[in-house]
C-alpha cells in the first residue's frame, strides 16, 4: 500500500468518524428536545415559515456543536456520554428550553418585532451556545464533576 492510498485511508475514516458524531449530535437533540416539538408545532400556526426557518437552523447548528463539545474540539467543560442516564433529566430540559428558545422564540421575534425572516437563522446561533453553557448548568445543578466525560483527560 502506497504512501498515497494511506492517507486516503486515514482522511476517509477521520471523516466518517466526524459524521457519526454530527448524526448522533443530531439524533440525540431531535430525541431530547422532543417536549419543545410540542410546542414548537403548536407555534408553527401562527409562524409557519419562521419557526421551520430557526428550527432547522438550530437543529443543524446544535448537531455539529454536541459533535465539536463531545470531541473536545471546543472545550466548554466536560460533557456526558451520550448513553449517561445520570444526566438524562437535565439535558432533556436543557435541550428543550435551548430548542424552544431557538426556534419558537426566534420565529415570533423574528415576525413580530423585526418583521424579517432574515432573522430567523439566528436560531442556529443560540442552539450551540445554549448547548456550550450546559456543562455549568450540570454543575450548578449537580455540584459534582461527571462520572464519566466524553473526553477523559
Amino acid at each position: 500500500m502506497g504512501l498515497i492510498e494511506t492517507v486516503v485511508g486515514r482522511v476517509r475514516a477521520a471523516v466518517a468518524r466526524w459524521l457519526e458524531r454530527v448524526f448522533f449530535g443530531g439524533a440525540e437533540l431531535a430525541f431530547l428536545s422532543t417536549p419543545a416539538f410540542v410546542v414548537v408545532l403548536v407555534a408553527q400556526n401562527r409562524y409557519p415559515d419562521a419557526i421551520p426557518i430557526a428550527g432547522l437552523f438550530a437543529l443543524a447548528t446544535g448537531s455539529l456543536g454536541l459533535a465539536l463539545f463531545r470531541a473536545g474540539v471546543v472545550d466548554v467543560g466536560d460533557w456526558p456520554r451520550r448513553g449517561e442516564l445520570t444526566t438524562l433529566p437535565l439535558r432533556a430540559f436543557h435541550f428543550s428550553l435551548v430548542f424552544l428558545l431557538a426556534s419558537a422564540v426566534i420565529g415570533a421575534f423574528a415576525v413580530d418585532v423585526v418583521g424579517s425572516l432574515w432573522v430567523a437563522p439566528v436560531g442556529g446561533v443560540i442552539q450551540p451556545v445554549g448547548l456550550a453553557v450546559f456543562p455549568t448548568v450540570y454543575r450548578a445543578v449537580h455540584g459534582e464533576p461527571l462520572a464519566r466525560p466524553a473526553v477523559s483527560p
